[in-house]
């Protein structure tokens, strides 16, 4: 009876359809709860906000609810196929005769991510319609994809990022081809609508930990490869990103925009301001950075590292814990600080990212590495255009934490390795994530 008047308040109802918003997961909870985690999570690093009910279904009825939710604006949907997804009367009976009356629209996306496979390897095409007990094999025409590798997942992600990219095309142009990201490493999300162009959401870190989560960084993984694709799609000129991020990841995603990629960056920071970095990076006549400590290794050839502590106050003893237990596999440590105290002004960003750039890719140069290893403590705008301009090096970067230890103990500040980035190179600019996993307890 509840099912019947749910369908009868909705009969009638047009649905909407908005470009700019959440993607829908229908999904059966008993066989497909954690798979309908990862899907998300796959879409929400690929820059597409996602709705689903666990996150985002407000209190009252469910059924209620779920319609209100489909009729609220969404831009798209994902069906999860899985052996037991026919036994969901809401599936059947609410979510999907909504889901294909949005469909009707050219602006809405619908995916099909599969589980059920005909043979190893080869997706079972008839499998939804025959759950779902449809005789129109409406299913079996719509294009399915499937998702049981962390590949497979980010191929979804792919598709229904270039989809809303299509979609939100026109009003990016109109808006002066500016291609908006917003993106958050340490914040839970929740489905809205966003002005964003890409709605940027990493996992965040693990209860007491400031490093990221290394899963979320595997997620970033795949979607920096088709950055610059979307970026082209959107006919866009210039990028501006806004939010906030864990300084390996602003770094990681500076590089998917190389200045010999992209001519203007900009960043926007928690106060408004705008750091922006235009073509390459060039230093300014007089020195904005000092180099504060070096010393050199055993090996006159070998990695490098730098220390680039842009912050007012110096905080050293993580840096000098890293320096001594790296001794011996580094041909030189080098430590830079502003010549100048207070804060940095964003109106010098271009000048101080160009005289960095130009101080490191010289350290290098003197060792005969392209192997730095990178230790920021700097705002996460500078990283962000820093890591525009380092294209000619393997970078490994680095995540300060004075979390716990692995086995729950009190631990000193220290460095921990995060991301390998190179970019130019074709494919993703993260070359290996290294942040340690940490152990099940």
């Amino acid at each position: 009876m509840i099912l019947h008047r749910v369908q009868q308040r909705l009969v009638g109802r047009r649905p909407r359809v908005d470009p700019r918003g959440p993607v829908f997961i229908s999904y059966r909870r008993s066989d497909g709860r954690l798979l309908a985690i990862e899907v998300a999570w796959a879409l929400r690093a690929a820059g597409v906000p996602v709705w689903r009910d666990q996150d985002d279904l407000p209190p009252g009825d469910t059924r209620r609810r779920l319609g209100e939710a489909l009729g609220s604006g969404i831009s798209g949907a994902v069906l999860l196929v899985t052996p037991e997804v026919g036994d969901s009367d809401v599936i059947r009976r609410i979510e999907l005769p909504r889901l294909f009356e949005l469909a009707r629209s050219d602006g809405f996306t619908f995916s099909i991510a599969s589980t059920i496979e005909s043979k190893p390897g080869e997706l079972d095409y008839n499998a939804p319609d025959r759950l779902l007990r449809r005789r129109s094999n409406q299913l079996r025409n719509m294009n399915q994809q499937p998702v049981r590798t962390a590949r497979e997942r980010a191929d979804l992600a792919r598709s229904q990022a270039r989809r809303r990219i299509d979609a939100i095309k026109s009003e990016i142009q109109a808006s002066g081809s500016v291609l908006l990201i917003d993106v958050q490493t340490r914040i839970p999300p929740f489905a809205a609508r966003a002005d964003a162009d890409l709605v940027l959401r990493l996992r965040p870190p693990l209860e007491g930990d400031r490093r990221p989560n290394r899963d979320g960084l595997e997620d970033l993984k795949h979607f920096l490869a088709d950055l610059p694709e979307l970026s082209a799609r959107a006919g866009a000129e210039h990028t501006r990103v806004r939010g906030g991020a864990h300084l390996s990841v602003a770094f990681a995603l500076g590089a998917a925009l190389p200045t010999t990629l992209m001519g203007r960056v900009e960043v926007i920071d928690t106060e408004g301001q705008s750091w922006s970095l235009d073509g390459n990076a060039q230093p300014g006549l007089a020195p904005l950075l000092a180099e504060v400590s070096h010393a050199d290794g055993e090996s006159p050839q070998g990695p490098v590292a730098v220390f680039l502590d842009l912050l007012p106050t110096r905080s050293d003893a993580a840096f000098e814990r890293f320096a001594t237990s790296h001794a011996g596999h580094l041909a030189s440590v080098a430590h830079f600080r502003p010549v100048r105290d207070g804060s940095l002004a964003a109106e010098e960003a271009a000048v101080l990212v160009g005289e960095a750039a130009q101080r490191i890719r010289e350290l290098a140069g003197e060792r005969r590495t392209a192997d730095l290893h990178l230790l920021l403590r700097c705002p996460w705008t500078v990283a962000l255009l820093l890591g525009r301009t380092l294209n000619t090096l393997r970078v490994r970067l680095y995540e300060w934490e004075d979390g716990p230890a692995d086995d729950g103990s009190a631990a000193e500040a220290r460095y921990l390795p995060s991301l390998v980035v190179r970019s130019g190179s074709g494919g993703s600019p993260i070359e290996q994530v290294v942040l340690p996993a940490r152990p099940v307890i």
